[in-house]
């Protein structure tokens, strides 16, 4: 009787691995992360998008891209010094504003406080945004194309908020 209950339960164990495999299996996982890969996915949503080089260490290369009239950047970061392994990727946007029109500190702090994402002023007191994702790992297509959604939100808030034409 007990090779009954023991084939039964890896009978049982068998089923229950394949029904719960079966949906990470038809996951598209990417690890690691390339550029061209996000480039396929801005593509996919009908946004223009192209792989430029870095020179910077420890930086991969990035994708430049555009939502609505807004140029963005994704920057592959914190990588082995020939720009492979990255462990981030950052969505990163910039405004230039005439002296009087920028942002004061004082906004940029307030929206920190109250906003996904996370803004600065440059070195010229031009206001920016970015977000930062871990991508150690892997990433599901379907995280990337939701972090993708949640990038257009903050841009569409953040320029709302700087006021920003």
């Amino acid at each position: 009787m007990s090779w009954i209950k023991s084939g039964a339960s890896a009978a049982s164990a068998l089923v229950a691995f394949v029904v719960f495999a079966m949906p990470a299996a038809a996951q598209v996982i990417y690890d690691p992360l390339t550029t061209q890969d996000v480039v396929t996915l801005l593509q996919q949503k009908g946004m223009e998008a192209n792989v430029e080089s870095s020179n910077e260490e420890n930086e991969g290369d990035f994708v430049l891209s555009k939502f609505e009239n807004i140029n963005f950047w994704i920057h592959f970061t914190a990588c082995d010094p020939d720009g492979t392994n990255c462990e981030l990727i950052q969505f990163d946007a910039g405004f230039s504003f005439d002296d009087d029109d920028r942002p004061l500190l004082e906004d940029i702090n307030t929206w920190n406080e109250d906003y996904f994402g996370k803004a600065g002023l440059d070195a010229n007191g031009d206001p920016f945004v970015n977000i930062e994702i871990n991508i150690v790992g892997g990433v599901t297509q379907k995280n990337l194309a939701d972090t993708l959604s949640w990038w257009e939100l903050t841009l569409q808030d953040f320029t709302d908020f700087i006021g920003w034409d």
